[in-house]
């Protein structure tokens, strides 16, 4: 598989976000080094966000260091999340696949760049902060953009770039509509332009409690989601099995309640469970999220997904992740 990274700290939140520790990229490029395989691909993770036709571009936002990790051999996915500032509507939709025509043109020469993912979580409509789900047009901006993207992708041959979406695991409660509407609204076009779709789960994080200990029962969660994905949801809106599966997140924050221990407990269940159900449900792609805590202190465990602390010193899942990615990684 290709494994992966959202590299930051900052993490959406289903509440405010808290603050966030300052970045060291220094510190962080020299973590990532570590975590990658030697030969092979280490995918990192990272987020811009279209507000609407005066917010900043992507390459404004993530521009300097999309740059610095490609220069250093690192492969590039970049989520542009749809948060519009007015809360929605037609012409957002319309400035979202202007903002991705932007992007592609700007990132699109750079071989570094592999992925871009259209909006982030838009079946979910509970966190603000955290998912796409909320605004007005999110799935109409999902469909637009995917069309939009590859469409660029073919006119300027950047066939380096897959484009996908990705849906939160126990997101809303009727998950059916929104899988129908975009078989609707989307169909054979919406389709065709698929190079991926991505799944986050967080089994003992968010979702249904686990049942039995958190390795059988993050096993059993993962299994789950992925069955029912594949073989209800995906179907629902026309996508095959061939498009393959990507685990765009997946992660177990530390904090109160949640030792380091159990981090990487919560690790080797999932990497296990998805490598054993690769071939089953054709899943090419993991990432984790993340690497450091946005702030160590907090007594939130929403600022606490990192496999290092906000100051870069590494928790015991830090190793293991490096591990895994090179018995399993292509």
């Amino acid at each position: 598989m290709v494994f992966g990274i959202y590299p930051g700290g900052a993490a959406g939140t289903t509440g405010p976000n808290g603050p966030v520790a300052p970045e060291d990229p220094t510190l962080r490029l020299a973590a990532l080094e570590q975590l990658r395989a030697p030969g092979a691909p280490f995918v990192l993770h990272i987020y811009a966000g279209y507000t609407g036709a005066e917010g900043w571009t992507a390459a404004q936002q993530v521009g300097a260091e999309l740059a610095q990790y490609t220069a250093a051999g690192f492969e590039v996915e970049v989520v542009l999340t749809y948060r519009p500032a007015d809360g929605g509507s037609p012409q957002d939709v319309a400035g979202f696949e202007d903002f991705i025509r932007q992007t592609l043109a700007s990132f699109g020469p750079n071989p570094g760049f592999v992925s871009l993912q259209v909006t982030n979580e838009p079946n979910a409509s509970g966190a603000p902060n955290a998912s796409d789900g909320w605004a007005g047009g999110a799935k109409d901006a999902l469909v637009g953009g995917v069309i939009a993207a590859k469409a660029a992708i073919r006119a300027h041959r950047y066939n380096q770039v897959a484009v996908g979406f990705n849906w939160a695991a126990a997101g809303d409660a009727d998950e059916q509509a929104f899988w129908s509407y975009l078989a609707r609204r989307g169909g054979a076009a919406f389709v065709h332009a698929l190079d991926w779709v991505g799944v986050d789960v967080y089994p003992g994080t968010w979702g249904a409690a686990l049942s039995g200990s958190l390795t059988s029962g993050t096993r059993a969660a993962i299994v789950s989601t992925l069955s029912e994905l594949r073989r209800v949801y995906l179907p629902d809106a026309g996508i095959p099995a061939s498009v393959p599966l990507h685990i765009s997140e997946s992660g177990y924050p530390t904090g109160p309640g949640r030792t380091p221990a159990m981090q990487v407990q919560a690790m080797q269940a999932a990497v296990g469970a998805v490598v054993t159900a690769r071939a089953a449900y054709n899943i090419t792609d993991y990432r984790w999220f993340d690497l450091r805590d946005a702030l160590s202190s907090s007594g939130d465990f929403q600022s606490q997904y990192g496999l290092m602390t906000d100051t870069y010193t590494p928790k015991p899942a830090f190793f293991e992740y490096r591990d895994l990615v090179a018995r399993y990684g292509r």
